[in-house]
């Protein structure tokens, strides 16, 4: 792959109360183009597979492999069936959750030493991708590093040799993408914040915590300078309110990554918010950095009743009223102001957005928190069907492939038990979305 992209972020702040980020890229050393990113997230988990399994971690984007004697199929069969329903959808950029370069052992122990594995790839995901530079759809890889990594009580009682783990896959991974075009940038770590390790009173703890970040994303700029490196945290205004000095301590990360789920305005996101913190469009110095929203998604069912699964809307009225939230928040990512009577808020760091999810496999099959309300509360105006039903996330909903059963394993003869789950898409969602990311234009 002779193409080479230059990811680069930036902030203007001429008018304080409103500071403005960019993103560009250049491709093949060409002129610096401005984009927005318009993103799904995408973690395609099979139907009865888990995104926590060993030795894939969720990761379901590696090349197929062989040697003597053996030969691995790998999940190809996913993306011909995803990415050109991605592109319809107006997309050109997708947030992976995993890419590593070594995977756990089959028994979920770690291998020792830490590259004695198969070397994994993820080329021929990141070539069609990339699509030659035609309609490219860029990747924002994650790196799943876990809670061991950041939070202090649990780094110090995890063996050496998972801590040297984790690190060298780390770097290996990002070097071995650094160089492909497809690739955005990478994301070093998925909600691993908490009210007691990121800010709070306990400073050894929030002191060791933030050091890591800058650590683990230091590894990553250093093995891919010319991408980006982020981490993607929960919409806290706490963490802008009370953590400021330490986020100013993180120069090599690149933006702020931030999962949300709001319904109304993102003024909890990018503030002010009042009696707790200036938000991310308040911060000064360097703490002050532009922001992807890593994760923006909604339920896409739901119940009237939260203790009977027999009243579930139809689908028609509940993509309707999802495609209704939609409408008035996606613009907002973007620049638009929020609806009256909603007061405006500063929303010019905004670099674009992720939404929760493309399909929804790993919410809808047994097992996974696809209860109504997990909180076990009362309804919410804020829901678009009052209930918070993780089942319900997806811009397509999944059923098992033809011939299939409900519980038949996603594994058969070295490689997917085919054929590959099928796709129903919420159409009231996906007209919305589209919408949106037409209208969408860098700022």
């Amino acid at each position: 792959m002779s193409d080479t992209t230059v990811w680069s972020t930036s902030v203007n702040t001429s008018v304080p109360a409103n500071p403005v980020a960019g993103l560009t890229v250049s491709t093949n050393g060409g002129a610096a183009t401005s984009v927005a990113l318009k993103g799904v997230c995408y973690s395609p988990c099979p139907m009865n597979g888990s995104n926590s399994y060993g030795p894939n971690i969720g990761d379901w984007f590696w090349d197929s492999y062989s040697g003597t004697g053996y030969s691995i199929t790998g999940w190809s069969a996913l993306w011909a069936r995803d990415l050109p329903n991605i592109r319809a959808l107006g997309a050109n950029t997708l947030r992976v959750y995993s890419m590593l370069s070594r995977q756990l052992n089959d028994d979920g122990t770690f291998p020792s030493p830490w590259n004695s594995g198969h070397l994994f790839t993820h080329t021929a995901f990141l070539d069609e991708c990339w699509n030659g530079g035609v309609d490219p759809i860029y990747v924002l890889a994650g790196i799943p590093l876990p809670q061991a990594m950041f939070w202090l009580s649990i780094y110090q009682t995890t063996p050496q040799s998972q801590i040297e783990f984790w690190k060298n896959v780390l770097q290996e991974t990002v070097a071995q993408m650094a160089d492909h075009p497809a690739v955005i940038g990478f994301i070093i770590q998925n909600e691993q914040d908490s009210g007691t390790v990121t800010y709070g009173s306990d400073t050894e703890d929030v002191d060791f915590w933030w050091g890591q970040v800058e650590h683990m994303a230091k590894i990553a700029k250093t093995a891919a300078p010319n991408k980006l490196v982020g981490m993607a945290v929960h919409d806290d205004p706490n963490i802008c309110g009370q953590a400021q000095s330490h986020m100013s301590q993180c120069p090599s990360l690149d933006f702020w990554g931030v999962n949300t789920y709001q319904t109304i305005t993102f003024q909890s996101v990018f503030g002010p918010v009042p009696n707790v913190g200036p938000g991310y469009s308040g911060l000064t110095g360097a703490a002050l950095k532009p922001v992807i929203l890593t994760e923006y998604g909604i339920p896409a069912t739901g119940h009237q009743n939260p203790n009977d699964a027999s009243t579930i809307y139809a689908d028609a009225t509940t993509e309707g009223n999802t495609a209704a939230v939609l409408d008035n928040m996606v613009p907002q990512v973007y620049g638009a102001p929020p609806p009256s009577p909603q007061q405006p808020y500063p929303i010019g760091l905004s670099l674009g957005m992720y939404y929760f999810e493309f399909c929804d496999e790993w919410w809808n099959q047994g097992g996974s928190p696809n209860i109504y309300t997990w909180w076990g509360g009362s309804p919410s105006e804020g829901f678009p069907n009052k209930y918070w039903d993780q089942d319900g996330f997806g811009i397509y909903s999944i059923s098992r492939g033809t011939g299939l059963s409900n519980d038949a394993p996603i594994w058969g003869n070295n490689g997917p038990n085919m054929p590959i789950d099928t796709q129903t898409p919420r159409a009231a969602i996906v007209s919305s979305l589209q919408n949106s990311f037409a209208k969408a234009n860098p700022s």
